[in-house]
């Protein structure tokens, strides 16, 4: 009994240490993290923090070797993702190239210095969003974005759509135009989003209004959701997306629009998946299990739901 009792201890105190490693590699990573949610490569310590966790799985970490040197290098290194021989016809389609263009050329300063013109690399964040869109134009009703800054994936959304020549809809794009209100943050959503405005958000909305002037069924709606949604007409919604970085407006856009989206309407969460946004997760699956829905998580980040 005593020498099981020293095992257990023993094993305790280890999964306590690679537990402090594990958070000791967050810490490493975040100095190197973008508040858009873009993931920046490893820094060195964090690297060789990877290494040091790999290590100690044995077995797993070698099989892991096996099928790294059997795949080659990754096809698609960006946004926090690694992925091995995956079809990339996309990602070179033309019309992919100019619609990811006009997002990423919108003046934003996600991920980057104000005035940079450095890609952020979400292309496969876009490319759902873009899927999501095309999906959209089979249903009937308006499109939807809560949480739109300068327009990175409703820019791209546009003219992937040519969304001026469908003139029997219109695209509803809602946001502060100056960032996450800080009345509307959890304290535990505080410190990020705080971060976030610091970084990545400042006033756009005369910026947003010149980008969309190519589009003249594109609508902006300046304010804070849900107070925002008073003074609209919007009657069905065939294209929904959510990118606001925080929860209570998250969940009262979905509150407000539910019985809005039609019959196979997709929405798009942009934060959905990513590990800050924990809060965000739990508070949008509960809405989906009261529902009777479930919210798919994909490894973009995002999460994904099409209206049943």
């Amino acid at each position: 009994m005593h020498v099981q009792a020293v095992r257990q201890d023993a094993s305790t105190i280890a999964n306590k240490r690679n537990g402090l490693q594990r958070v000791l590699r967050k810490l490493l990573r975040k100095k190197d993290s973008l508040n858009s949610g873009v993931d920046s490569a490893p820094s060195l310590e964090a690297a060789s923090m990877d290494g040091s966790l790999s290590a100690k799985k044995g077995n797993r970490s070698q099989e892991s070797d096996a099928w790294g040197a059997a795949w080659g290098e990754p096809c698609y290194r960006a946004d926090g993702m690694s992925l091995y021989l995956r079809n990339m016809d996309w990602i070179s389609d033309p019309e992919f190239v100019r619609a990811y263009a006009k997002g990423m050329d919108s003046g934003h300063k996600m991920g980057r210095p104000k005035g940079s013109e450095n890609d952020i690399h979400i292309e496969w964040r876009v490319h759902m969003v873009l899927w999501a869109a095309k999906h959209a134009m089979q249903c009937e009703g308006d499109f939807v974005e809560c949480g739109v800054n300068t327009g990175i994936l409703s820019l791209a959304v546009c003219d992937y759509l040519e969304f001026e020549k469908h003139g029997d809809r219109k695209f509803w794009l809602f946001d502060t135009f100056r960032g996450i209100p800080e009345d509307q943050m959890s304290e535990s959503e505080r410190p990020h989003a705080i971060g976030a405005n610091a970084t990545s958000y400042e006033e756009c909305y005369e910026l947003a209004v010149r980008n969309f002037a190519p589009y003249p069924n594109a609508i902006l709606v300046r304010g804070k959701v849900p107070e925002s949604f008073a003074n609209v007409d919007i009657q069905r919604v065939a294209y929904l997306s959510i990118d606001m970085n925080i929860t209570k407006p998250e969940v009262d856009a979905m509150e407000f629009f539910w019985d809005k989206l039609v019959k196979g309407a997709p929405v798009v969460f942009d934060d959905y998946g990513w590990a800050h946004c924990a809060e965000q997760y739990h508070a949008l699956n509960a809405f989906a299990r009261s529902r009777g829905v479930q919210i798919a998580t994909l490894p973009t980040g995002q999460g994904l739901l099409i209206k049943p």
